[in-house]
């Protein structure tokens, strides 16, 4: 079955976490990771009358109108439906025990027509495995539950009323909506099952309430005590319990109020964001949770950069959530290579996730963060506990610099695509190895470490004017020795041969790449290569905004011609942008970019990754915890600028 790409809400406790689309229905749920694995191929409820055969209208069918919002200040969704022309009302909601692995449904149904009803849910349900024919399901009469399992991993379907009927396989969708389940067959090797319940007489006005357990565990034995815990759950208490976790995560990060609700409001969600792509379990920070397992349109997004992390954990500081900071970090010193450096990225878990090449910005990015981090909670501790990771990850950096150029070597630039000496790159180095000198002199360590660090840093700012700076252009450009056709020769006469790892293999890339790219405000922001007053800083701006920004929805997109997904503007970028205007003191023009970037959330108060050149729409991947962490640094400093 093919998925939407989009997942319209989240919800979680930092270990499972739940996708749902617009309609209510899951589309996707990760456990024990926030990554991996992904459990759900479909899961679709729907109601029935006892009565009749043939009576089934699943939630997700067009007959039914419906109405979608979190539960203020939570990760609680809430899903109304309603279907007037047979007389019935549903809502529906959604959330994830704060201390439990058990997924929480909760329905109330009311009798809106004028006729007496006799009502039935089903649910269908089908689980993921890659192990081919090996798919099984059980019906559990212990605990009358319908259980998925694969090895290590058992999902359960519950509720506190007894069971009507069930099927496992054997057209069980057929037979759901057919509203005759047969369930001869306890166990087997299917993927799939259908189970229904009787909910009873709804005479027109009254209400009933229904409720629904999805269980996970890595044990038959396991799952099956969660849910005979779930049937005696006090439900209500469960709910506020649920809401109350969120209420006092909240209350523990930064207070602000600028005066705009709808601002406020999304420096809350963005929070709540934030605390369901951090896996508890390991502190790694999810850039999003997954949206094209088939790699149809990207290489996913389920994992773990240190390049996003880096700025999600400087909004977290910002936001006050320090906690969460010094969680990531700990990942970090565990993921590091022997070598020093940062592979491209990596699952929750600590493992290396597919990559395709070294992004060096990474390395730099992440020491950098350290010193960020240190900079707002003071914790020398916290210095001294990471100065051999910091100086595992110098090392490397100043090992790895092109002796042609001065230039860090070819790397993968920031967005992924192109191998070669970029400007961003190199900015992420400068910043990383001149945090480096910032943190050696905070310990005190030996001055001759500080000084060749500091001028290999130098060093590297030198050979960058000499390289990426271009009077005739009156800007930076992106990158020299850039292999701008990866799968064949450059279509150019202005290239040159060099070597590309340690057996002498040898590529030819082209000379200079004189895109304009929005990345090169890193040469500003955040790694401060040079003075935001810099005129070359100030002249690439320029060119950026002339260049970039798209007509007539407003944002900025990555570079030009970019054709990922289209070539729209992106919130990241525009908000980007926005924090080089609050560092010049140009309040309003960052106000409007920060105004922008608020238009282009979801209908649920969440920030896309990029946003329709046509329609100005949400139009991939939701949400994007990069984009809320912009939000959120733009937001801060905007505030300590005395704009709120």
């Amino acid at each position: 079955m093919m998925k939407t790409y989009f997942n319209d809400a989240i919800i979680g406790n930092s270990r499972m976490l739940v996708c749902l689309n617009k309609k209510g229905e899951v589309e996707r749920l990760f456990w024990p990771h926030i990554d991996y694995p992904q459990h759900i191929e479909r899961f679709v409820a729907g109601i029935f009358d006892t009565r009749y055969k043939n009576s089934t209208s699943w939630f997700g069918e067009d007959n039914w109108q419906r109405e979608q919002y979190y539960i203020e200040d939570t990760n609680i969704l809430k899903t109304c439906l309603r279907d007037s022309s047979r007389g019935i009302y549903v809502e529906q909601l959604d959330y994830v025990l704060p201390d439990e692995d058990v997924y929480i449904r909760q329905y109330e149904f009311e009798n809106i027509g004028s006729e007496e009803l006799e009502l039935g849910f089903v649910q269908y349900s089908s689980m993921i495995t890659t192990t081919p024919d090996l798919s099984s399901t059980l019906f559990d009469f212990d605990t009358d539950s319908l259980i998925h399992y694969r090895h290590n991993y058992y999902i359960s379907i519950s509720s506190d009323i007894q069971v009507f009927q069930f099927q496992l396989g054997n057209n069980a969708m057929g037979s759901a909506r057919y509203t005759e389940l047969i369930g001869f067959d306890s166990i087997g090797m299917m993927p799939d099952g259908a189970v229904s319940w009787k909910i009873g007489t709804l005479k027109p006005g009254e209400k009933k309430n229904f409720n629904l357990f999805l269980c996970a565990s890595h044990t038959l034995k396991g799952v099956k005590k969660l849910n005979t815990k779930c049937k005696v759950l006090n439900i209500s208490e469960q709910y506020e319990k649920t809401k109350k976790y969120w209420f006092d995560f909240l209350s523990k990060a930064k207070q602000i109020d600028t005066g705009d609700a709808d601002i406020n409001g999304l420096y809350k969600r963005s929070l709540l964001v934030f605390k369901l792509m951090s896996d508890e379990q390991t502190g790694g920070l999810l850039a999003s949770a997954e949206m094209d397992e088939g790699f149809s349109k990207c290489g996913r997004y389920a994992y773990c950069w240190g390049r996003d992390a880096a700025f999600i954990t400087s909004a977290l500081d910002a936001a006050g959530l320090t906690e969460a900071v010094d969680k990531f970090y700990n990942w970090a010193v565990n993921t590091q290579d022997d070598n020093g450096s940062w592979n491209q990225r990596y699952y929750m878990d600590g493992n290396l996730a597919p990559s395709w090449g070294l992004q060096i910005d990474e390395t730099g990015t992440l020491i950098w963060g350290v010193l960020k981090h240190y900079e707002v909670t003071k914790d020398l501790k916290f210095l001294e506990n990471m100065w051999n990771t910091v100086e595992k990850g110098i090392d490397f950096l100043i090992n790895f610099i092109d002796n042609d150029t001065g230039l860090p070597k070819p790397s993968y630039d920031l967005w992924e695509e192109r191998f070669g000496e970029h400007t961003y790159s190199c900015a992420a180095v400068y910043g990383g190895i001149m945090a480096g000198v910032k943190i050696a002199e905070i310990l005190n360590i030996r001055r001759e470490y500080v000084e060749n660090w500091y001028k290999v840093a130098q060093d590297i700012k030198k050979a960058m004017e000499a390289n990426l700076w271009k009077d005739e252009a009156g800007r930076f450009i992106r990158s020299v020795r850039t292999k701008l056709n990866p799968w064949g020769s450059e279509h150019s006469h202005y290239t040159t041969v060099i070597e590309v790892n340690p057996k002498g293999y040898r590529r030819d890339v082209t000379l200079e790449d004189w895109t304009v790219d929005v990345s090169l405000l890193g040469v500003a922001i955040p790694f401060g290569v040079f003075d935001v007053n810099d005129k070359r800083v100030a002249d690439t701006v320029e060119a950026i905004e002339r260049v970039l920004t798209v007509h007539p929805v407003g944002g900025i997109k990555r570079y030009e011609n970019d054709n990922y997904v289209g070539g729209n503007p992106w919130v990241l970028t525009t908000l980007w942008v926005a924090l080089y205007h609050i560092e010049v003191g140009n309040l309003e023009k960052a106000k409007s970019y920060f105004e922008w970037a608020i238009k282009s959330r979801t209908y649920l108060g969440l920030l896309p990754e990029q946003v329709s050149k046509d329609t100005g729409e949400p139009c991939w991947v939701i949400p994007l915890t990069w984009s809320h962490a912009m939000f959120v640094l733009v937001l801060n400093k905007l505030i300590e600028a005395g704009a709120f």
